[in-house]
């Protein structure tokens, strides 16, 4: 079956459902230009060593994990929704999805126009002091690394003396997700009748559980990724393609 018809295939399954989550993962991103973390020969941990964005490595030495935020940052911030976040948008708009599970940290979901998004692993956006909790806006730090200190931080809270580790309010390896947005993504997988992955290879524990959580409750499963998925054989639909082209594609057969 071609790309074409299997697209056809999932928005008839939309249109009959109306009542589906959709969990996207780093893939839905990339075409906005920020690079993902395991597809060949472009992945950032072909690059990087991924200890980086662990606890243990960050605290270990943060020198490197802001080095790499100099790097990245840019891309982040420069970043634009593309066709795949926009059809989400869309799509919550008319009442078809019932909001968007991200493992992304990049925020386009919400600057796409989706209302009901659920970031199991924080955000970019914001940093906060490790010891006293005190948050950032994350262009605020990564502007005073750029002018050499490496790691920032935290010199007061209510005038008195700090010295906190700052870090990025996102979710590092090793680190529990924050609970509020892991709660409501379980409730939305178990009232879900229709689960849309995009762009996610379902690699990382434990955002991964959340397809076996829909499909216990009797839930069709739609994926949607240029890789290999362990969840593939369980799904209804695989379209093994790029999220921007099956988007644009869909977003024809829903007449949106």
């Amino acid at each position: 079956m071609c790309t074409e018809d299997k697209v056809e295939q999932l928005a008839n399954l939309i249109l009959k459902h109306k009542n589906s989550i959709v969990f996207t993962g780093a893939g839905i991103s990339t075409e906005s230009g920020i690079p993902d973390y395991r597809s060949p020969g472009s992945g950032a941990w072909e690059k990087y060593d991924s200890s980086i964005v662990s606890i243990p490595g960050f605290l270990k030495d943060p020198t490197q994990y802001y080095n790499y935020a100099l790097e990245m940052y840019p891309i982040r911030a420069n970043a634009k929704p593309n066709s795949a976040h926009l059809l989400l948008a869309k799509m919550e708009k008319a009442g078809l999805i019932n909001g968007v599970i991200t493992q992304n940290v990049d925020g386009l979901h919400l600057t796409a126009g989706n209302i009901n998004v659920h970031e199991l692993h924080g955000s970019i956006r914001q940093s906060s002091c490790l010891e006293c909790g005190q948050v950032f806006p994350m262009d605020d730090i990564i502007n005073r690394v750029d002018e050499g200190e490496n790691p920032p931080i935290c010199e007061t809270i209510d005038g008195k003396p700090c010295n906190g580790l700052i870090k990025p309010t996102a979710v590092f390896f090793g680190e529990g997700l924050p609970t509020r947005p892991w709660t409501s993504s379980v409730d939305k997988c178990k009232e879900a009748s229709l689960m849309i992955v995009i762009g996610s290879s379902l690699q990382v524990s434990p955002a991964n559980s959340l397809p076996d959580v829909a499909l216990k409750t009797g839930s069709d499963l739609a994926i949607i990724d240029l890789l290999d998925t362990p969840f593939d054989s369980r799904a209804t639909i695989k379209i093994q393609d790029r999220a921007v082209h099956v988007s644009e594609l869909l977003m024809g057969f829903l007449g949106l």
